[in-house]
C-alpha cells in the first residue's frame, strides 16, 4: 500500500515535470520563430529600402542581420532541444512507473536546469536534415548578394 502511495506521488510529480518541461520547449520554440519573423520582416525593410534609395550598404546591413537573427535562433533551439531531451528522460521514468518496474531517475533529477548547449549541438543544428532551420535563410542571403551585384 505504500509502495502504490509512493508510485502515485513519483508519478504525480513526474508528470507536473514533464507539463513543465514541454510548456519550456514550446515557449522556445515560439521565441525561435518569433526571432525568425523578426529578421526577415526587418531584411524585407532593409532590402526595399536599399532598392528606393540605390544604396548597396543597406544590402550587407541586411545580410549581417539575417546571419545574426539565424545564430540568436540556432542558440535559442539549441536550449529547445535540451529540454525536449529532459522531457523524453522524464517519459521514460513514467513509463518505467506504468510498467511497474523501478523507474530510472532522469539526470540531474526533475529540475529545469538542462546542459549547456554545445558546439556540436550547434553544428547539429545545421546539418542537412535540420534544413527547416537554415534554408530560408540562406535563401534570402543569396538574394541579397545577387540584388547586391545588380545594383
Amino acid at each position: 500500500m505504500a509502495d502504490d502511495t509512493n508510485n502515485q506521488r513519483s508519478s504525480a510529480l513526474l508528470i507536473k515535470a514533464w507539463e513543465t518541461m514541454q510548456s519550456l520547449a514550446k515557449g522556445n520554440g515560439e521565441s525561435a520563430w518569433k526571432i525568425k519573423a523578426w529578421g526577415v520582416t526587418t531584411w524585407s525593410a532593409l532590402m526595399a529600402y536599399a532598392y528606393t534609395s540605390k544604396t548597396k550598404e543597406i544590402i550587407l546591413v541586411s545580410i549581417a542581420l539575417l546571419i545574426v537573427s539565424l545564430l540568436i535562433e540556432v542558440i535559442i533551439r539549441q536550449i529547445q532541444y535540451k529540454f525536449i531531451e529532459r522531457s523524453l528522460e522524464i517519459e521514460q521514468s513514467l513509463n518505467d512507473i506504468l510498467a511497474g518496474e523501478d523507474p530510472r531517475t532522469p539526470k540531474n533529477g526533475v529540475s529545469t536546469n538542462v546542459d549547456t548547449p554545445s558546439l556540436r549541438d550547434f553544428l547539429n543544428l545545421l546539418s542537412l536534415r535540420r534544413w527547416l532551420i537554415w534554408l530560408p535563410t540562406l535563401i534570402l542571403i543569396f538574394f541579397s548578394i545577387v540584388a547586391f551585384h545588380f545594383m
